[in-house]
């Protein structure tokens, strides 16, 4: 055979052998995709806020009460005072008190709110493809012998590029 037969009969080769390869490739089934793992992590902690010295927002007169007042120098003499017994409102976005007494103060209040912390973590599994491999090839190889392209089996370790994988 003449060498440019040999060429005709390689390049025919060669587009018999992508053909091959495409219509695999086109019919292989699709690759199992594992399912998408959700971890949901639901951690609840209480804030405690301390609020010191609040300002008053309005204070109200209730009733009166009456006191005694007992005089030190005297035993029989006694004072009767009429003292205002107020209610006193605080208030602010996240806490809401009221002090009745006469005259009353807040001296501190402590708020308790509780905060959820939600964590949704998505693993989705992907699919690596490893086109490039080294590993024994097997195959009919053609070499060029002076000007000759002589045709021989050959079987040995290789790079290799994957075009389907299966």
């Amino acid at each position: 055979m003449k060498p440019w037969q040999w060429v005709v009969i390689g390049a025919v080769l060669a587009v018999l052998l992508a053909l091959v390869f495409w219509i695999g490739r086109v019919t292989a089934p699709p690759a199992p995709v594992e399912p998408i793992s959700r971890d949901t992590v639901i951690v609840t902690r209480v804030d405690t806020v301390t609020h010191e010295k609040p300002v008053y927002i309005a204070t109200t007169v209730v009733d009166t009460v009456r006191v005694a007042v007992v005089d030190t120098v005297r035993v029989s003499d006694t004072l009767w005072l009429d003292l205002p017994r107020e209610q006193r409102a605080y208030r602010d976005t996240s806490y809401e008190a009221w002090v009745s007494g006469v005259q009353p103060a807040l001296d501190s209040i402590r708020v308790f709110s509780r905060v959820e912390c939600v964590t949704v973590t998505e693993r989705v599994a992907v699919e690596v493809s490893r086109r490039w491999g080294i590993g024994i090839t097997a195959g009919y190889g053609a070499t060029l012998v002076g000007k000759q392209v002589q045709l021989s089996p050959y079987v040995g370790i290789g790079i290799s590029y994957n075009i389907l994988s299966w």
